[in-house]
């Protein structure tokens, strides 16, 4: 199931509402009016901002389920890289790099022939291992060197998460099935896409920034009492018990990977996946019990809306990153974050 149609427009105009000054009622002055050009105008010299720390190790989303068509290649940039996706004769899901090592070519533009992605350029095929299974036109040995980077993928919940690590490193942890997926006394996916400016720790954060509540997203203080911020190796869970008796937990299994259960209402299985350090793609699921269903797209703009993520984008968007940020007791647990979320750099 997707969002209906009202709901989506309503978040498209939003991110365009964001590109206005920060001062609603200012009003640009016409370079016409003062005589100048886009050439004359003046020019600045900032300083650069602070660099975002580099892509995590994890466990990410490259697309859901369904987007990958047997037969077809999928082209995804994710990790600031250029990828592929595809599925082999078996139906099997495999992710690599997305150039030829030939002479270049990008397999985003061609097919699977027999269960291996087929180069548009010259038509060499590659396997879900990156192997170079056949060069069609040459009956000489295929060169060991012929191979693409591969990365191990699994599928499942309806995503296909994909491992990256900055070494090549196998991963050292899965991600657990959701239960609530596939269960009949829960809806199908509420699905929600979306692609912002932030980077990816920094969303990451949120969770443990119990301050930020009051004044970003229009709620009563929340005191850091009512919240715990557990760790165990690559997993984490927020739990908050709100005064008015409401409570939720966030599962969070490395920086990829979540699954917030807010009991009675909705269990939102999210995904956050880096395209490069400053930008980020969502791919949420929303599931709800059977009676929920008649106001789950209210639920769904109640998280993704004006009050909810929408609030956040323009604070991720013009923010820059502070490698040792000024900390008081009230700020909760982001040092405890960041000590635990060190882990999934090199």
């Amino acid at each position: 199931m997707t969002l209906e149609k009202p709901t989506q427009a309503a978040l498209d105009e939003g991110l365009r509402t964001m590109v206005a000054p920060r001062n609603p009622g200012y009003t640009p002055p016409s370079d016409a009016a003062h005589g100048q050009t886009a050439a004359t105008a003046p020019q600045y010299q900032l300083r650069a901002h602070p660099e975002p720390p580099p892509v995590p190790n994890g466990w990410y989303a490259i697309c859901a389920a369904t987007d990958v068509v047997p037969g077809q290649v999928l082209s995804v940039i994710a990790v600031e890289r250029e990828l592929v996706v595809f599925r082999d004769g078996d139906g099997v899901p495999h992710v690599l790099d997305a150039h030829c090592p030939h002479n270049g070519a990008h397999l985003g533009g061609g097919e699977v022939v027999d269960g291996a992605v087929q180069c548009p350029y010259h038509g060499w095929r590659f396997d879900g291992s990156g192997t170079c299974v056949e060069v069609p036109y040459s009956d000489a040995r295929i060169p060991a060197k012929a191979c693409i980077p591969s990365y191990p993928v699994r599928e499942q919940d309806g995503f296909i998460l994909f491992w990256f690590h900055a070494n090549g490193a196998p991963p050292p942890y899965e991600v657990p099935t959701t239960e609530e997926v596939g269960h009949p006394d829960w809806s199908d996916p509420y699905e929600f896409r979306f692609e912002l400016v932030a980077a990816l720790q920094e969303m990451g954060e949120n969770n443990v920034d119990y301050a930020h509540l009051c004044y970003v997203h229009g709620r009563d203080f929340v005191p850091n009492e009512t919240s715990e911020f557990t760790t165990d190796g690559p997993f984490s869970t927020v739990v908050e018990s709100l005064p008015d008796g409401a409570s939720f937990k966030r599962h969070a299994w490395g920086p990829g990977v979540a699954l917030l259960r807010v009991p009675g209402v909705t269990t939102v299985l999210t995904t956050t996946t880096p395209i490069d350090r400053r930008h980020c793609r969502l791919l949420w699921h929303f599931y709800f019990p059977k009676a929920m269903e008649g106001i789950a797209n209210d639920i769904v703009l109640g998280f993704t809306g004006t009050y909810g993520l929408q609030a956040d984008l323009p604070i991720w968007r013009d923010k820059v990153y502070v490698e040792r940020p000024i900390l008081v007791k009230a700020d909760g647990n982001i040092a405890d974050f960041r000590r635990w979320y060190a882990q999934f750099y090199e």
